[in-house]
């Protein structure tokens, strides 16, 4: 039923024709109803199918942000569309609404969505926010494209910025394993330091999947901080290096982390005593405590449980730049985008990214990356 209930709107939503004074916004959500229904019969019961989970709740927080601006009053038409229907991007893209939105929102699944949405975008001169997908799909020379999930060389800057700037003068120790991704986040995080007027000095070390306690004792320092970079998107090994750091008593250690490093369920014991580091775009209760207190509550009494971070994302992304589109001039998108006139939770800083300063725009991306200090998995700091 709760499948059903979350399902039934998006449907609706692209056959009601949006009254011509109105903006549109599109936005556009892998929702996959194909797969999840045969004909009328929703095919996995009393649950929620994994690859469907983080789009309904992407789905969700755009709902809320809808009875949001209505109860604003502002004039805005949203038009959510599923990607997937028909297996076929394209005929999402044709919708007669998506072609008359002055705004996309686009939670691309892959690259080659993301590609998709942002060639239709620059052909239609529509502006496009790509609000998940921390990847720019190797897009260039389309200066209607907005990242807002920094990319992972991004991620990997802003963290060698940390680093410096919080543990220049600590024992730092950059660790990951074998993989083409870790080879990326390596040579972004060396590139980052060949950068800088004043390098942290590391030492590197190569772990398996399976490193003990024994392999790290010998990298740490007794008289200092040491701080573990772990250079790796493997929420195996992520968790492997979380629960050896723990276990390290006599020794002051800090984790620094990737963004997805969230996932770790730092509640449970072996975790105990683990300082956390790790970057993220997106707050929530830290980022305006009175609108998420709200916000969970009301969210609780809708569905028995607190809203994720997905839920957030849909959200912030859909009323943060409704507002901006229905009350300012869009003439001025780089710097709308920014402006903290219709800040949610985060504040945003959308940059142009070129070759050089003197290139065309290839798109532009969101370059605010904030770091979280959990302890316990508690928050203890914001960076």
């Amino acid at each position: 039923m709760l499948a059903a209930c979350w399902l039934a709107s998006p449907a609706q939503a692209q056959e009601n024709a949006a009254p011509p004074a109105k903006p549109i916004i599109s936005v556009l959500l892998p929702l996959q109803l194909d797969s999840l229904f045969e004909y009328d019969r929703y095919r996995f019961g009393s649950n929620i199918p994994r690859f469907a989970l983080p789009y309904l709740e992407f789905y969700n927080g755009v709902q809320l942000a809808v009875d949001s601006l209505r109860k604003e009053g502002l004039p805005v038409h949203i038009n959510i569309v599923d990607s997937r229907e028909l297996g076929s991007m394209q005929v999402a893209l044709s919708n007669p609404l998506v072609r008359q939105s002055k705004l996309l929102i686009g939670v691309a699944a892959n690259v080659n969505e993301l590609r998709q949405m942002a060639e239709f975008a620059k052909a239609k001169r529509i502006p496009l926010l790509s609000a998940t997908l921390p990847n720019d799909g190797g897009i260039k020379y389309n200066n209607l494209l907005y990242v807002l999930n920094p990319t992972m060389r991004t991620q990997c800057e802003a963290l060698y910025g940390y680093v410096q700037a919080q543990h220049s003068r600590d024992n730092v120790i950059l660790l990951t394993r074998k993989g083409t991704i870790e080879g990326y986040l390596k040579n972004w995080l060396e590139t980052a330091a060949a950068k800088s007027t004043k390098p942290v000095r590391w030492k590197t070390s190569l772990l398996t999947d399976t490193f003990s306690l024994q392999q790290l004792m010998p990298l740490l320092d007794s008289t200092r901080q040491n701080v573990l970079i772990g250079a790796s998107m493997d929420l195996h090994f992520a968790s492997r290096l979380a629960q050896q750091a723990a276990g390290v008593k006599r020794y002051k250690c800090t984790v620094v982390g990737m963004p997805n490093w969230d996932e770790l369920s730092l509640n449970k014991p072996e975790f105990k005593g683990l300082e956390l580091v790790f970057g993220t775009a997106f707050l929530s209760s830290s980022g305006n405590l009175d609108l998420y207190t709200r916000l969970s509550k009301h969210y609780s009494q809708l569905q028995n449980s607190k809203p994720s971070d997905m839920v957030l994302r849909g959200y912030e992304t859909t009323l943060r730049y409704a507002r901006a589109i229905v009350l300012a001039d869009s003439a001025q998108l780089p710097v709308l985008f920014n402006s903290r006139n219709y800040r949610v939770f985060n504040d945003f800083n959308f940059q142009p990214m070129t070759e050089d300063p003197e290139s065309q725009v290839h798109y532009f991306e969101n370059r605010k990356v904030n770091f979280l200090k959990l302890v316990d998995g508690h928050l203890k700091g914001v960076y």
